[in-house]
């Protein structure tokens, strides 16, 4: 069984979708990541997706945009959003769902949104799935960049492939600059430094880091 982790870019504005594109384009907040997402059959899909940033201005774009049928949203104990929405589809995504129907291959969640308003996707499957997979083309609109593929490993071997880039960047400049030694050399300031972000989302990096290394160990 093998994995191959893809950087799914749009290559003409910022998103697959209008919702994706408007939240790619707005300062104040970021699309972390889609959880969940399931195919209704209507034109319509369900997401569970992860936010960082202004939640209200989340809610404003959500509320401006056509596409969108429903959506509530919740905010965890650190400040996160998680929001449950269903939306119309588009040609784009479309064919995106009707391409994950033809292959036999099982997508990885979550799918890490990128901060141009690409994902970042690992499929899971045999020899033989991949290799149908090649025969299709490019989907139109998109460019796709394979990252990294090897043997699926389901326990710790694949630990670090829990996180996204940007989380093992971070991670591996905490260690590097000394904030994981004891006594702690380095405070999130110089972690910021290190990968050119502000000390509060280094703050919140390291925290999704904790959080899905330490769960992935006792879960």
């Amino acid at each position: 069984m093998r994995y191959v982790t893809l950087l799914v870019s749009p290559t003409e504005g910022q998103g697959f979708h209008p919702v994706g594109e408007a939240i790619a384009r707005d300062p104040d907040v970021t699309g972390e990541a889609i959880h969940r997402m399931n195919d209704l059959g209507d034109g319509t899909v369900t997401l569970l997706t992860e936010l960082s940033g202004d939640v209200d201005r989340y809610r404003e774009i959500m509320t401006d945009t056509p596409e969108v049928r429903e959506f509530t949203v919740a905010v965890d104990d650190e400040g996160h959003g998680w929001a449950y929405s269903r939306v119309e589809t588009n040609d784009l995504v479309e064919y995106m769902l009707a391409r994950g129907r033809d292959l036999e291959l099982v997508r990885d969640m979550p799918i890490e949104l990128t901060e141009r308003g690409g994902q970042r996707v690992t499929l899971i499957g045999t020899e033989a799935a991949f290799a149908t997979a090649a025969e299709f083309d490019e989907p139109p609109g998109y460019e796709i960049t394979v990252e990294k593929t090897g043997e699926y490993h389901p326990e710790g071997g694949r630990l670090l492939d829990a996180l996204t880039a940007r989380q093992r960047e971070v991670l591996e400049a905490a260690v590097a600059v000394g904030y994981y030694e004891a006594p702690r050399e380095a405070t999130h300031e110089d972690v910021a430094d290190a990968v050119g972000c502000s000390p509060a989302t280094a703050g919140e990096h390291l925290q999704k880091v904790e959080r899905a290394v330490f769960g992935a160990l006792v879960g």
